[in-house]
C-alpha cells in the first residue's frame, strides 16, 4: 500500500461521478471476466496504503479441487438508537427535495437499480426516495442517490449526517436491508464518512457526524447513498436527508449512532467454537526431563516461562523511525520490541521508495539497517512488495515503456526491467526478510498482465524463487475480508489469480488477506467462512493478515474488533498471523486507526491487542519434577526459558514448542 495514492480506476470514476452528479437518469455499462478480470472498482477506504476502507469479490475456480459454495452474509441489523437531536448552530448545505437529488443507476451489464420518489406518512418528512435494487455489483459504490454539497468545506469543519430508512423487500433472512452512506470528494474520491446502515420494515433514524479533512469548494463534495452491494435483490426507502454543517464544533459534539457488527456480543456463540479450536490447533503437550549424568532428578523446583508466540503478531514499521535520534523514535522502537514478535516495511522495499523517487525519508541504506534491528531483535520480517503492476503504482522509471491507457502498445523491455528490479532488491535483501509478497492487488491493478498476459505474475514468482530459494512467496489483495465480506467479484477474482498461479507452478507459498476496515466492520462468522473458504480452495497455502486496521472514531468498537478479529483469525488453523498497518497515529495512513495517539496515549485497541496476545494467549508454569525427573504440561506453541533449581542452585535452559515438532525435551545439569 502507499501512503498517498490516486484510488483505482479514477479514470472511470471521475466519469462515473459527473454522471451521478448531473443525470436523473442512469447510464448503462458492462465490464466482462475472463480467468483474470480487469474490472477496476475503486478500491474502499480501509485498502488504501495499499489500497483494503476494504477502503481492506471472486472468480471461477478450476475444477479440481472445487470450494464449497460460499454462504449468503446477511446484512448485519443495528440497535434501534435512542432518540437524539443535533446541535444548535449547523447550516444545511444540500438540497433536502428528494426529487432533486441525482441519480446513477450503476452498470453491472445493465442498471443496478432504480429509484422513485414516494409520499409517506411521517412526522418529520412527506416524501422519501425508494431504491429498488434489481443486479447488484458487488460494489457498494456502482449506484448511487448523491446530494452534492452546496457550500464550501474547509479542513476541521464537521458535518453532520440525519437520515431515516427503512427496508420494503429482501430475501435476507434478518429482514434488514443494507445500503452504504458516504461522504467523498470528486477530485479523488477521498472519503470523510464510509458507512454501511441497516433497517427492517420500521423506519431507523441515523446521525453520523464526520470530520472534513481538505479544503473543498462549493460543489466538490457530495454525500451519496450506495446501493449497489450484495448477493440479493432489495427495496428500500430513504426519507428525511440532511446534512447540517459546523465550523469551530469538535465531532465529540456531535449525536452518532454507534456503529457495531454482528458476533460483538459477549455470549456470541462463535466464541466457543473458536476457543475450543484456539485449544486444539495452538497449544501442544510437551514434556520436561531434568538429569544429572543420565539419571533423572527428583523434585527439581522448575519455572517455565513463556518468550514469545510461534504465531506472528506483527505491525509493519517505517524506516527512519527505527534509525531515528528523536524522543518518539525511541517510544517507537520500544513499542515494536514490546507488542510485535513479526514486522517489515511499510513502503521502504515499493520499488519506488527503494530507488529513491520518495524524497529524504526514504534510501536503500537506512532500509536495510533498519532490517538489521528487526532481525538483531528476534522479529520474523516480510517484505513488501516486488511488483505492483498497475501504472500509478509503478516507479518513475518505468513509466517510459507504459503509455497512459494503451496498454496494448507497452514496450516488451519493461518486462525485462521488472525482472532486473526483483533480481536487484531479493538479492539486496535475502539475509534480512523471511517472505515477501510478490504480487500486490491485481484486480485492480493490473497494466502489465494486461500489456503482456497473466503468465507474467508467474514470471515475477519464479525470478524471485531463483533468487530466494527458501523464503515465503505471497499474493496480496484487499477487499477481500472487508466490505461486509459482500465483495463477491474480487474475492472471485483472488481465487481465480490464484487457482492460475497453482495452476501454472508458480512457486506460491501464501495468501495475503489485507484486512482494512472502517465503521461497519464485517460479521466475525463470515470472516471466518471467507478465511475457510481459501483454505478450503489451496490447502497448500499459508493465510496471513497483512495490513489489519480499524478506521473508526469509536474507540469501543475499535477495541471489541480488534479483539474478536484476532480471536477468529487466530483461531483458523491455517492463519500464520496478523500483522497491523502500523501503529502510531503519526505513522499511520489512518491516524485513527493507530494504537497510540500521536501523543503516545494508549487507546484501548492497544489494549485489546496486549490482552489477547500476552495475557489471554500467554502461558507461564511452575512446579517439580517427579519421580522420573519429568515434568508435563500443555502451551501455546512458541519459545520458552526454563528455570531449573536444585538446592541452592540454579540453572536456566530453553526450547522451543512447534506444531508437528519435538515435545520432549532433556535437560542434562551441569
Amino acid at each position: 500500500m502507499v501512503i498517498i495514492t490516486m484510488k483505482a480506476g479514477l479514470l472511470l470514476r471521475i466519469l462515473l461521478t459527473v454522471l451521478a452528479l448531473n443525470m436523473l437518469a442512469a447510464c448503462g455499462g458492462s465490464s466482462s471476466n475472463t480467468k483474470e478480470p480487469v474490472t477496476q472498482p475503486e478500491p474502499e477506504p480501509e485498502q488504501q496504503p495499499e489500497p483494503e476502507p476494504e477502503p481492506e469479490p471472486e472468480p471461477e475456480p478450476e475444477p479440481e479441487p472445487e470450494p464449497e459454495p460460499e454462504p449468503e452474509p446477511e446484512p448485519e441489523m443495528e440497535p434501534q438508537p435512542e432518540p437524539q437531536a443535533p446541535p444548535a448552530g449547523g447550516v444545511s448545505i444540500i438540497d433536502t427535495n428528494p426529487n432533486n437529488a441525482s441519480f446513477w443507476a450503476g452498470s453491472n451489464n445493465g442498471d443496478v437499480g432504480s429509484r422513485a420518489v414516494i409520499d409517506v406518512d411521517h412526522p418529520e418528512f412527506s416524501q422519501a426516495t425508494r431504491i429498488t435494487v434489481s443486479n447488484p455489483a458487488s460494489d457498494y459504490w456502482n449506484g448511487q442517490l448523491s446530494f452534492p454539497l452546496n457550500a464550501s468545506v474547509a479542513a476541521g469543519d464537521v458535518v453532520l449526517v440525519r437520515l431515516y430508512m427503512r427496508s420494503v423487500e429482501n430475501t435476507y433472512e434478518s429482514g434488514a436491508s443494507f445500503t452504504t452512506v458516504f461522504i467523498e470528494d470528486n477530485i479523488d474520491f477521498t472519503k470523510f464518512l464510509n458507512r454501511e446502515i441497516t433497517a427492517a420494515q420500521d423506519w431507523v433514524e441515523y446521525y453520523l457526524p464526520a470530520e472534513i479533512t481538505d479544503n473543498h469548494a462549493t460543489g466538490e463534495v457530495g454525500l451519496r447513498i450506495g446501493f449497489g452491494a450484495g448477493p440479493r435483490a432489495q427495496v428500500f426507502d430513504i426519507g428525511g436527508v440532511e446534512l447540517l454543517h459546523y465550523t469551530n464544533t469538535d465531532i465529540s459534539a456531535m449525536p452518532s449512532t454507534r456503529p457495531s457488527y454482528e458476533g460483538r456480543e459477549p455470549d456470541a456463540a462463535w466464541r466457543t467454537a473458536a476457543a475450543e479450536r484456539i485449544e486444539q490447533h495452538r497449544k501442544g503437550d510437551f514434556e520436561l526431563t531434568v538429569v544429572d549424568d543420565g539419571n533423572p532428578i527428583a523434585n527439581a523446583t522448575i519455572d517455565v516461562d513463556f518468550q514469545k508466540h510461534a504465531y506472528h503478531f506483527g505491525s509493519v514499521t517505517v524506516g527512519h523511525l527505527l534509525m531515528g535520534t528523536s524522543e518518539d523514535s525511541a517510544i517507537y522502537r520500544e513499542k515494536v520490541l514490546e507488542l510485535f514478535n513479526q514486522s517489515g516495511p511499510e513502503n521502504d522495499l515499493k520499488w519506488g521508495p527503494w530507488e529513491g523517487e520518495w524524497g529524504n525519508n526514504f534510501n536503500q541504506t537506512q532500509t536495510l539497517n533498519g532490517l538489521q534491528w528487526l532481525r538483531d531483535n528476534g522479529l520474523y520480517t516480510r517484505g513488501h512488495v516486488m511488483v505492483w503492476p498497475s501504472k500509478r503504482n509503478l516507479p518513475n522509471l518505468m513509466q517510459q515503456y507504459l503509455p497512459e491507457g494503451d496498454p496494448a502498445s507497452a514496450n516488451p523491455e519493461a518486462k525485462q526491467v521488472v525482472l532486473d528490479h526483483i533480481d536487484d532488491i531479493a538479492t539486496a535483501t535475502a539475509n534480512y526478510l523471511d517472505e515477501w509478497d510478490v504480487l500486490n492487488e491485481p484486480y485492480d491493478n493490473h497494466y502489465l498482465m494486461d500489456a503482456f498476459g497473466d503468465s507474467v505474475m508467474v514470471d515475477w514468482f519464479n525470478r524471485a524463487r531463483t533468487n530466494l530459494p527458501a523464503h515465503g512467496l505471497y499474493i496480496n489483495d484487499y477487499s477481500i475480508l472487508s466490505a461486509g465480506g459482500r465483495n463477491f467479484a474480487h474475492q472471485e477474482h483472488y481465487t481465480n489469480t490464484i487457482q492460475y498461479l497453482v495452476d501454472n507452478n508458480a512457486p506460491i507459498t501464501g495468501i495475503g488477506l489485507q484486512s482494512h476496515f472502517g465503521d461497519s466492520p464485517t460479521a466475525i462468522t463470515r470472516i471466518y467462512e471467507i478465511i475457510d473458504q481459501y483454505s478450503t480452495a489451496f490447502p497448500q497455502l499459508d493465510i496471513r493478515a497483512t495490513e489489519f486496521d480499524v478506521s473508526t472514531t469509536d474507540e469501543d468498537l475499535q477495541a471489541d474488533f480488534t479483539r474478536d478479529f484476532l480471536t477468529i483469525f487466530f483461531s483458523h488453523p491455517k492463519t500464520v498471523g496478523v500483522q497491523l498497518w502500523g501503529f502510531w497515529a503519526n505513522a499511520h495512513w489512518y491516524p485513527n486507526a493507530a494504537l497510540y495517539d500521536a501523543d503516545w496515549r494508549e487507546k484501548p485497541n492497544a489494549l485489546a491487542w496486549k490482552e489477547q496476545i500476552f495475557n489471554e494467549w500467554w502461558n507461564d508454569f511452575d512446579g517439580t519434577t517427579n519421580a522420573q525427573g519429568k515434568f508435563d504440561e500443555r502451551g501455546f506453541y512458541g519459545d520458552y526459558q526454563v528455570t531449573v533449581t536444585v538446592g541452592e542452585e540454579q540453572q536456566i535452559f530453553t526450547f522451543s514448542l512447534v506444531k508437528g515438532g519435538e515435545q520432549n525435551f532433556s535437560f542434562e545439569w551441569q
